[in-house]
């Protein structure tokens, strides 16, 4: 597996990112132990955990499998660029904790679990409690600040965002020149053929012009371009499916299915090692975060870093992405 380069930071990461959201919950410590081997053997350096900041219910079964790994690989954590997704709840939960008390303490917590006496990336999610509130100080303000005393512990390498919209991602690139703090290098955002819209191109080009990390989440849109769902009538036998049938399930969807087999056939490659490719192949992303199941998934998703898609391929799945929805 390739490696890029993250933004303007000097670190190499993989071109694929394990996101190690379902570790502890949908896989349980045995088999996400050989997700992580697995992905090691492969040449994955690039690892996203997840935690809930603050909240009685904190989700940190992530963390904590990851962890438990860590402790049993002791030479893997310099290997491996590790990166924390934190997501912060609503200011309502948290009456009167500032958000640079709540980013340093909740690191701290995610420190402890993973062992580990610092993050290679602590990615923040985007929050309602961002926003400005009648208060002398911004939260964003309040945000980077906590996040540049992270830094100068040495708890923190870098830090990123996760589903903000471009212009606060701008806004923060100016405000933290104006505070003199750590600037965020990364930007995180669902990216596939099914996601890509206007405000991808100017997150890319945000991303191009600044040196910054472009991260491709759920590059496989929840796993519909997988193709494994032949129709509509497939995508009702859970809640999950529902979701991505009430998202994906029309003219559009299945004409991009449609497409990825195509090129598929013509490449000996599956639907959604073509997705994958097609993610990838923007030469903005950084890295593409997946999830997985089962060691399967990984070696399937690592052949897709192989696979060379020419202006042939791409103009058949950019034109299959701009069927319109009926």
């Amino acid at each position: 597996m390739n490696q890029r380069k993250f933004g303007r930071t000097g670190l190499s990461v993989s071109e694929l990112c394990l996101g190690a959201l379902q570790f502890g919950w949908l896989n349980d410590a045995a088999s996400s132990f050989n997700l992580l081997c697995t992905f090691r053997e492969l040449g994955g350096n690039f690892i996203q955990t997840s935690t809930i900041a603050h909240t009685s219910n904190l989700a940190t079964h992530s963390e904590q499998t990851l962890g438990a790994w860590l402790r049993q690989n002791a030479s893997a954590r310099q290997q491996f660029v590790l990166s924390t997704r934190m997501v912060f709840p609503r200011r309502s939960h948290t009456p009167g904790v500032s958000l640079d008390r709540l980013v340093r303490e909740q690191c701290e917590l995610s420190l402890r679990r993973l062992g580990v006496s610092h993050l290679d990336l602590l990615v923040c999610q985007w929050s309602d409690s961002f926003k400005p509130y009648d208060s002398s100080v911004s939260p964003m303000d309040e945000l980077l600040t906590g996040l540049e005393s992270l830094t100068r512990a040495g708890k923190i390498r870098y830090a990123g965002t996760a589903g903000f919209p471009p212009w606060r991602l701008m806004e923060t690139l100016a405000r933290s020149d104006r505070l003199r703090s750590c600037r965020f290098e990364s930007c995180q955002k669902k990216f596939s053929l099914l996601e890509e819209d206007e405000s991808h191109t100017d997150m890319g080009d945000i991303a191009h012009d600044y040196r910054i990390a472009m991260l491709a989440e759920s590059p496989l849109a929840g796993g519909f371009l997988t193709g494994k769902y032949g129709s509509s009538v497939g995508l009702h036998v859970s809640p999950r499916a529902r979701s991505l049938a009430a998202r994906y399930a029309n003219a559009r969807g299945f004409s991009v299915i449609s497409a990825l087999e195509s090129v598929g056939q013509a490449l000996n490659a599956t639907p959604g090692q073509v997705a994958l490719a097609w993610v990838l192949s923007n030469r903005n992303v950084t890295s593409a975060i997946i999830g997985c199941n089962h060691s399967g998934h990984i070696h399937n998703s690592v052949t897709a870093t192989g696979l060379e898609l020419d202006e042939t391929h791409l103009r058949q799945l950019n034109n299959a992405q701009k069927h319109s929805v009926r």
